[in-house]
């Protein structure tokens, strides 16, 4: 009873008070003449540094006219300066003249925007009353709003969670031992996590201590971070509140939505009024007779700001466009940091900002940043000196066969990943850039010389600083041999799809071998999708072009696997070749034949410098490259399976044709057999007759080939045990 009793009191006390504003606000009379000239005595000063004061206001002011009053407005939450503030001179002559003369002059680094502060009146009482009941009825809006929200359930936001925490249920063992918990949600886009969620608790005194035990605790070795979640209103509120950061110039920035502008459009009006209401306050408790200054809901100078702020965001955007200063970085850890960015290029000169790209969905470096000098000849000295990552752009051979990838001095290495720097663009030239560049690769590099480099090991690495000395020798052998081949032979080319498996343990054969590229594969998703590593560009998924699209679709319809072959050579006790059936030993080396060149290039940098163990228990690392071809065997070797599948078929159409057509021509052989012959059937005979002894000619050509390859194989033989035996005998 006693509880309505006093919702009743509260209640009436508010429309008490809701009347007097209203009839105040009716009553209103126009300023007077000397609150006229006093208001023309004060100037409204804009753009202040955060820690500005009165005190500073004054004595910057008092330097050059007499300051009767000064004020800085201050924000009550943080007590600090929200960025504007009010001067009285003694004189409105004084007052003109310090608008005209201080204007856009520097205070502690900002340049001050100064107007005569003249509040707006409104011409009826009626508008003032209006205005005067909206903003009680918002006051009271605002007030049953956080009511409500304070009898919500305490939810609180968990950032930075590792990719094991895949379920609401994964999220909820977190944090159920320190109270009941309610609901738990992991937003996600497509499937795929984006790597925060939501918890909601039974109790404020719950979410609390949750919050305090969980924030910061590390979790498979990534620290979470715990908050109260907010709605989105106010989350965009805070970001508004937070100070501007410089403009970056980066190639993923996007334009804001029409909705976004509404948003920016609303929070700037509601900023106006704020500034409003404190210029209403200002002319109220320093100046004389300014009764109906409460009725004021507008800031005259409202069209003044925008303009302002219209030209400060044009200036800007035109300077956003100037790329002259800034590179953008390639091939960075995924740990890098903005901080950490910006120190390692500080060897190169003064850096203005440094930023690390995120993934929108994921909020996780994307591996890509942005830097920008001070000075341009920093800049280009930087890019200059840079390793250079796509040789193929340059001009001559020398230049295509040279690794410009390898950072020699480790200026441009961070944490064994070699930096790849280039000039910061524009979005629209980032595109023009993304599509004519494979074609331009495509054209000039035929022989893809491109992919030498794939499978070599920086020295500044990790793997490289854990591999033996005699490994080391061996990869740097096969460099120098691979390169060698290439330059002096124009035939040869590199594979897309085959890579060339060296330094294979003795006990793996090609069905191992060939299980561990489907597990390279898999393996490289994993580390993907764990952040380990880096996906295939865009270009690299396009290298293959058409024929890797219809490869790939030839193997989605036979349900093949993405492993067409895997071959580890053998040798006899002789030192000749034999096939694996036959027996011998492995030589140590092998092939492995994807289905794409995405596959391929997927399963060979997963696969280069991965350790296996042979029967002795001695751990040696693959070295994978890609394969060096003929281009005469490879162009036979396509004949020969173009063939293949010709004939495939051709046999599945003759059997159709034999099984639709079957009974018909048995009866008409039939008759034949009784004396009805004609000529259809003569001409059928011949045709099947001359298809047959083509066939036999194709079978004894490959059949004298075979014994020719068979013949040549044991004149070699023999030759080899010749010399041995000649060895032998001197040695003797």
């Amino acid at each position: 009873m006693a509880k309505s009793a006093a919702q009743k009191r509260r209640r009436e006390a508010e429309a008490a008070q809701e009347n007097q504003v209203v009839e105040n606000a009716t009553q209103g009379t126009p300023p007077t003449k000397k609150a006229r000239v006093e208001e023309a005595r004060s100037l409204f000063v804009r753009s202040l540094p955060p820690n500005a004061t009165a005190e500073t206001l004054t004595e910057f002011f008092s330097q050059h006219y007499p300051v009767k009053h000064a004020t800085v407005v201050l924000d009550k939450e943080t007590k600090q300066s929200r960025g504007y503030g009010f001067v009285t001179f003694a004189d409105a002559d004084d007052a003109v003249e310090a608008k005209n003369k201080l204007n856009n002059e520097l205070l502690e680094g900002r340049r001050l925007r100064l107007e005569v502060a003249e509040p707006r009146h409104r011409a009826g009482a009626k508008d003032g009353a209006n205005a005067a009941t909206s903003k009680l009825a918002e006051e009271k809006k605002k007030r049953e709003d956080e009511q409500a929200e304070a009898r919500k359930a305490p939810k609180l936001i968990v950032r930075n969670l590792p990719w094991s925490v895949k379920t609401p249920e994964d999220l909820t063992n977190l944090f159920r031992m320190h109270g009941k918990v309610k609901y738990a949600d992991l937003p996600s886009v497509k499937g795929k996590l984006k790597g925060f969620g939501f918890i909601t608790m039974r109790g404020r005194k719950n979410a609390e201590k949750a919050m305090e035990a969980v924030n910061g605790k590390v979790v498979d070795g990534r620290p979470i971070a715990v908050d109260w979640a907010v709605d989105k209103q106010t989350w965009e509120q805070q970001q508004k509140d937070q100070p501007d950061e410089p403009a970056e110039t980066e190639e993923g920035a996007e334009k804001p939505s029409k909705d976004d502008d509404d948003e920016d459009k609303e929070e700037e009006d509601d900023e106006e009024d704020e500034e409003d209401a404190d210029l209403r306050n200002f002319m109220k408790n320093h100046m004389e007779n300014l009764e109906d200054e409460e009725s004021d809901e507008e800031d005259e100078t409202g069209g003044k700001v925008d303009d302002d702020d219209e030209e400060a965001s044009k200036e800007t955007k035109s300077l956003s466009t100037d790329n002259s200063t800034t590179l953008f970085i390639r091939n960075l850890p995924f740990t890098t940091t903005d901080e950490d960015l910006k120190s390692h290029f500080g060897q190169f000169g003064a850096v203005r900002y440094a930023r690390v790209v995120k993934d929108r969905e994921t909020d996780r470096p994307a591996g890509t940043g942005f830097v920008c000098f001070f000075n341009l000849d920093d800049s280009q000295a930087c890019l200059k000196s840079a390793p250079r990552h796509n040789p193929t752009s340059l001009a001559g051979k020398p230049s295509i066969l040279q690794n410009e990838d390898v950072d020699h001095d480790g200026r441009y290495t961070m944490e064994g990943r070699v930096l790849q720097v280039a000039q910061a663009v524009n979005k629209n030239e980032a595109e023009r850039l993304a599509t004519t560049s494979l074609a331009l690769r495509n054209e000039k590099d035929k022989r893809r010389l491109y992919l030498l480099s794939e499978g070599t090991v920086a020295r500044n690495s990790p793997l490289y600083n854990i591999l033996p000395e005699s490994e080391i020798k061996l990869r740097e052998t096969s460099n120098m041999q691979r390169k060698k081949l290439v330059q002096n032979n124009p035939s040869l080319h590199l594979s897309l799809t085959r890579l060339a498996v060296r330094n294979i343990p003795r006990n793996v054969d090609s069905k191992a071998l060939k299980a561990l590229a489907r597990e390279a594969v898999v393996g490289f998703a994993k580390d993907v999708k764990e952040g380990k590593r880096q996906p295939l560009s865009k270009e690299e998924n396009a290298r293959g072009g058409q024929q890797d699209k219809e490869a790939e679709h030839r193997r989605k319809e036979k349900g093949k696997g993405v492993v067409k072959q895997a071959k580890v050579v053998f040798e006899t006790k002789d030192g000749s070749k034999v096939s694996e059936e036959i027996g011998g030993k492995s030589r140590g080396y092998g092939f492995i034949e994807y289905s794409s060149h995405r596959w391929a290039l997927m399963g060979l940098r997963w696969l280069n410098g991965h350790a296996l163990k042979n029967d002795a228990g001695k751990t040696s690392r693959l070295i994978v490259e890609f394969a060096i071809e003929n281009v005469n065997v490879v162009q036979r070797r396509r004949a020969i399976e173009d063939k293949s599948r010709n004939r495939e078929a051709t046999g599945e159409s003759k059997g159709r044709d034999t099984g639709a057509g079957g009974p018909r021509r048995g009866g008409r052989d039939k008759d034949d057999r009784k004396g009805k012959t004609g000529a259809g059937r003569g001409s059928r005979a011949r045709g099947e007759k001359e298809k047959t002894s083509e066939e036999k000619v194709g079978s004894k050509k490959e059949n004298k080939a075979a014994a020719k390859l068979a013949q040549r194989q044991q004149i070699i033989g023999r030759k080899r045990m010749m010399r041995k035996k000649k060895a032998q005998s001197r040695g003797s």
